[in-house]
């Protein structure tokens, strides 16, 4: 059942310096990290603006304040699973006759995380910009031995907001989230925590400076306001719901839980122990029909986590709503698509493959290819899998890795060429997904891939 092209078949292209140079600019200039650029210059240019019409010294302190509460209220804002679900419906309705170029540029729109990340290093900045003209005006005082209690109150709460922010911006960096991944979890949700209330401790107390807006008229007040609204809606969305869990094979397990109406090719978040850690699945609903209201998630082993979630699995679990869309929605704006995963990253395809919208795709005549690596394809336990593959593409492309993992990204690449796919969706880890996502655009086609540190 499972079949395999021959890598040595077709010889692979020398490697000069221009082929490096490409890959370079492919891997460092995403749209993932071209938003983080944006968000920078347009900072830049607010500055560039306050800088050069002394807004600074009219506002007092408020300016670089409103610019960092700012920058907090979009971060938290982009993440917001609502957001999301509109932006994404939205982007998914983009017409095919559109030009292939516009519409690859259009499917990028799922690296909206660089926003989150540029805004995010944007608040600390702004806020060191703020402390920097807080303390002058702090020792300024206390050299005349003027500085009140209030001053004392806002410098100390000044220097404690800056050390929070920064530790949550210092561990969110790709590296070290990946090597410290329980610590990333609890700074940046204690940390936060922290870090805005502190921040509406500094806006009052600022407010009592020479120079600054009353409390009631301070705009960093009301953004702060919205960010905090921002942060405590999800938790009046959690449920604690029962769980079925079915063992797939000794690395994975299927979890089914009930949720009515669960979207296609979204994503949902689940717990144990919500205050400490949530992670995110991508989910497939077990049947469209109100009389059957169960989803079901493939969990794989691949941390602690998942490793006890697989051996001891707990008879009720944690789940926060609305599932929020994944990049897979955007598989409509394509005339033919490759899907390729791995391992148990089939779970999220299946979820698409099962989707009104690859239906709409197929009564279109659009073609719909898979390729799948796993080990052992042809076990019992992944029947299931085979016959959603195969009820979407009759001749898949299935690898079996006890015979060694192919070289997938050069395989997708010959796929799409030989059947004249224009455009290719991967579900695996970060390397097989950069791999495969960096070697077709570098032959400027159409590919994508989840973002891993967003």
């Amino acid at each position: 059942m499972s079949s395999q092209l021959s890598s040595s078949m077709l010889s692979k292209p020398k490697i000069t310096f221009r082929h490096r140079v490409r890959d370079i600019c492919l891997h460092w200039f995403t749209a993932y990290r071209i938003l983080i650029g944006l968000t920078f210059a347009v900072n830049i240019a607010v500055f560039a603006v306050m800088v050069r019409g002394n807004r600074h010294d009219h506002l007092g302190l408020s300016g670089p304040l409103i610019a960092a509460a700012a920058n907090i209220f979009a971060a938290i804002f982009v993440r917001q699973e609502d957001l999301i679900n509109v932006s994404f419906s939205f982007v998914a309705r983009t017409p095919v006759s559109l030009p292939l170029w516009l519409r690859k540029i259009i499917a990028d729109f799922h690296h909206y995380g660089g926003l989150h990340i540029g805004c995010s290093i944007s608040s600390l900045l702004w806020y060191c910009y703020f402390v920097f003209l807080d303390t002058n005006h702090f020792l300024e005082h206390f050299g005349q031995r003027k500085a009140s209690g209030w001053m004392w109150a806002d410098i100390i709460t000044c220097y404690a907001f800056l050390t929070a922010i920064l530790c949550i911006c210092v561990l969110a960096h790709p590296h070290l989230r990946v090597k410290f991944h329980d610590a990333f979890e609890k700074t940046h949700r204690f940390g936060g925590w922290t870090a805005l209330l502190v921040l509406w401790l500094n806006a009052g107390v600022s407010s009592r400076n020479p120079g600054s807006p009353p409390l009631y008229a301070n705009a960093a007040l009301w953004l702060l306001a919205a960010t905090t609204f921002l942060i405590i809606l999800p938790w009046t969305r959690i449920r604690r719901v029962p769980i079925t869990a079915e063992p797939v094979s000794s690395r994975e397990v299927k979890v089914t839980f009930p949720y009515k109406d669960m979207p296609y090719t979204s994503t949902t978040r689940f717990s144990l122990s919500p205050v400490l850690e949530w992670h995110a699945f991508a989910t497939i609903p077990c049947s469209p029909s109100p009389e059957n209201p169960f989803a079901y998630i493939v969990i794989s082993q691949a941390g602690d986590w998942t490793k006890a979630m697989i051996k001891s699995p707990p008879t009720h679990i944690w789940l926060r709503k609305p599932a929020a869309k994944n990049f897979l929605s955007f598989a409509p704006l394509f005339n033919s698509l490759l899907l390729v995963a791995t391992g148990a990253g089939i779970g999220p395809l299946l979820s698409l493959l099962c989707s009104p919208a690859i239906a709409r795709m197929r009564e279109q005549g659009r073609q719909v290819r898979v390729m799948w690596c796993v080990y052992d394809p042809d076990a019992a336990h992944w029947q299931f899998v085979q016959d959603i593959i195969r009820n979407v593409d009759p001749e898949p492309k299935i690898f079996d890795s006890r015979e060694g993992r192919p070289d997938l990204a050069f395989e997708a690449e010959f796929m799409k060429e030989q059947c004249g796919l224009e455009a290719v969706m991967v579900v695996s880890n970060p390397t097989v997904t950069r791999e495969i996502v960096e070697g077709i655009k570098a032959k400027t086609g159409a590919a994508y891939g989840a973002v891993f540190d967003s």
